[in-house]
């Protein structure tokens, strides 16, 4: 939690027409857990991630309006939902192409989303670990792995995995918009690595797996938020990376063979998280609003099981269909969301899974709160961070190593939010395709 917070001390947020604290990027906090069987002195380690990615939320310039330096962000944020949309579609069609490479996101969730990963859907990438915040530069080796350079703190229990979560979200992107005071204007990957072997096997196998918890910048409308500039260049830029991130998840649902992972840097950086086996969810917060919001929003929330009928306006012929695995009421707590649907993703990561977790939604609707919660309603990275410390405390046959990291996308840009000097991150490419 302690780095948790400090990430969260310098992600990007400003004020825009809707948000006095709009985020304007996306952020994602890895956790890496390492495990070994304590009884095998030279077993295996077993490695797996979990990524918790907050997502700045799509913008629309007519509601913001945004100008100068919010509008270029909202581009960007805009820009790296489409390209993860798109690789997410891709994916759950069964393309043989994954457009992981379109955004920085989709680059960096390249791992999360493909193979055996699993995924829970709840422009540029600075490291929200890293103080500075600088940008950070996407890399490939030439079998076309992706790398990228955001710091990874070792944490070994609840309360540091929080504070490097807290710090990140202290620099991460947010400004007033016409629709939030704090508008998100990144995206967010909260990635947790974890790293398990044998505790009786010295030199047994490593088992690594990555749990990436997203939290993705809503998109915008022009004509809500009024945005111009900086705030309208930002919603453009998210709307584009949902859209990507949305024909991703579209292609690989339908099983294509051509996967746009490259179109956004959103989609690149979860072009190893999205494919494969691994597993991802995706938790949208919505809030009453004017019909196109509420459709719009809906539409990116991309590939579900359970149908959920929303009535057309007028001006349409024919109604929408939406498929969700759950509905929840407003009473419902943080506690209930992640008991119904968050904890069995969990449970794979610890199982050498890779999983994703988006966390998506409009304006004021909640998905802050569902985030990060508050003391009688534990947020999504506490109770992550409650169970998989729980899992390490009961496998006394095991040895493990977590480590955490957290890098925001703004602007198709890349900063590292555990980085103090939050300088800019490098995304390459090595040869057993594990982003970095």
């Amino acid at each position: 939690m302690e780095n948790m917070m400090q990430g969260n001390k310098i992600r990007r947020v400003a004020a825009t027409r809707m948000n006095e604290r709009s985020s304007r990027s996306h952020t994602i906090f890895r956790i890496i857990l390492e495990s070994k069987d304590a009884n095998q002195k030279d077993g295996p380690v077993h490695i797996s991630y979990l990524n918790l990615m907050d997502l700045a939320g799509s913008e629309r310039v007519s509601l913001t309006k945004a100008a100068g330096e919010r509008l270029k962000e909202g581009a960007n944020i805009n820009k790296s939902l489409s390209v993860l949309g798109n690789v997410i579609r891709q994916l759950s069609e069964g393309k043989e192409f994954i457009s992981y490479r379109d955004s920085k996101l989709t680059r960096l969730l390249s791992q999360a989303l493909g193979g055996n990963a699993k995924s829970l859907i709840i422009g540029n990438i600075n490291d929200l670990l890293d103080k500075s915040n600088q940008g950070l530069t996407i890399r490939e080796d030439i079998k076309g792995n992706v790398l990228l350079d955001a710091r990874e703190a070792v944490v070994d229990n609840v309360d540091k995995v929080m504070e490097n979560m807290m710090q990140g979200n202290k620099i991460r992107r947010v400004a007033a918009t016409r629709m939030n005071e704090r508008s998100s204007r990144s995206h967010t990957i909260f990635r947790i690595i974890l790293e398990s072997k044998d505790a009786n096997q010295k030199d047994g196998p490593v088992h690594i797996s990555y749990l990436n918890l997203m939290d993705l910048a809503g998109s915008e409308r022009v004509s809500l938020t009024k945005a111009a500039g900086e705030r309208l260049k930002e919603g453009a830029n998210i709307n584009k990376s949902l859209s990507v991130l949305g024909n991703v998840i579209r292609q690989l649902s339908e099983g294509k063979e051509f996967i746009s992972y490259r179109d956004s840097k959103l989609t690149r950086l979860l072009s190893q998280a999205l494919g494969g086996n691994a597993k991802s969810l995706i938790i949208g917060n919505i809030r009453p609003m004017i019909h196109r919001e509420v459709a719009d929003g809906l539409e990116r929330l991309w590939n579900v099981r359970v149908n959920c009928i929303w009535e057309a306006d007028e001006s349409s012929r024919h109604g929408e269909v939406y498929i969700f695995d759950h509905v929840f009421n407003q009473e419902c707590t943080n506690s209930d969301v992640y008991g119904s649907v968050v904890k069995p993703l969990v449970d794979s990561f610890m199982e050498g899974f890779n999983a994703t977790i988006f966390a998506y939604g409009q304006t004021s609707s909640g998905k802050t709160h569902t985030i990060l919660g508050n003391k009688t309603d534990p947020g999504l990275f506490q109770l992550v961070s409650n169970q998989l410390f729980q899992h390490v405390a009961d496998q006394v046959d095991k040895r493990y190593l977590i480590r955490c990291s957290y890098i925001e996308i703004y602007n198709e840009k890349i900063n590292d939010l555990l980085d103090k000097s939050n300088q800019g991150l490098t995304m390459r490419r090595y040869q057993r395709k594990c982003a970095a």
